[in-house]
């Protein structure tokens, strides 16, 4: 039986590394996301307010830029700091057992992403909302200001690599539980027949 439970703690600990690898995948593919999305929104922006572009004309849109570019330049730390947060990632916990274990906290809904990681992922675009509201670009109608972060208001569609990378981290992470519930199982029976071993042994 001893065995059997070592044997359940190694599958454990060998289901936490795969689980640490699809982190890291979705961090990688969530940085090219990011990338993309900001400078979609920034474009999508100007050419919807053309005029006030227009206005800004090169003297006012040049910061304008150079701010975009260093936030998409700086893109990988902002992703490592907000998504690659050990809080986002609860496979990663110290302990987990069935009674806490944070099931379906992964489950993609719809077009979006499961409810932990949807608002990180929100939390990338703030420094060009933030951007786009100073200079009159976009409207209020379009960002949430929520205490140090600007929000998009509406729809973000992840990537198709990031949804494939969710639906296997959450598969993993189901798989994850049933290991965890059969260790639990299997130290109650060890702990019954130590139990009746000493008895016996009186």
């Amino acid at each position: 039986m001893l065995q059997s439970v070592k044997e359940k703690l190694f599958e454990i600990d060998s289901k936490k590394l795969e689980l640490d690898s699809l982190q890291k995948k979705f961090v990688i593919e969530c940085k090219r996301f990011a990338a993309r999305i900001i400078e979609g929104k920034i474009r999508s922006a100007i050419s919807l307010n053309h005029e006030k572009a227009m206005e800004l004309g090169e003297k006012g849109l040049k910061p304008v830029k150079k701010q975009v570019n260093e936030i998409i330049d700086n893109i990988s730390d902002s992703v490592e700091e907000i998504i690659n947060n050990e809080e986002l990632w609860l496979h990663s916990r110290e302990e987990l057992s069935t009674d806490n274990f944070p099931r379906g906290q992964y489950t993609m809904k719809g077009r979006h992403g499961p409810e932990i990681l949807e608002k990180a992922v929100r939390k990338l675009l703030s420094p060009a909302g933030k951007i786009l509201l100073q200079y009159n670009l976009d409207t209020c109608e379009n960002w949430q200001e929520e205490t140090d972060y600007i929000y998009y208001r509406h729809d973000i569609d992840w990537s198709y690599e990031m949804k494939q990378c969710m639906d296997q981290y959450k598969k993993r992470f189901d798989e994850l539980y049933a290991l965890v519930k059969g260790y639990e199982l299997l130290s109650m029976e060890t702990r019954e027949n130590d139990a009746l071993e000493l008895w016996d042994s009186l």
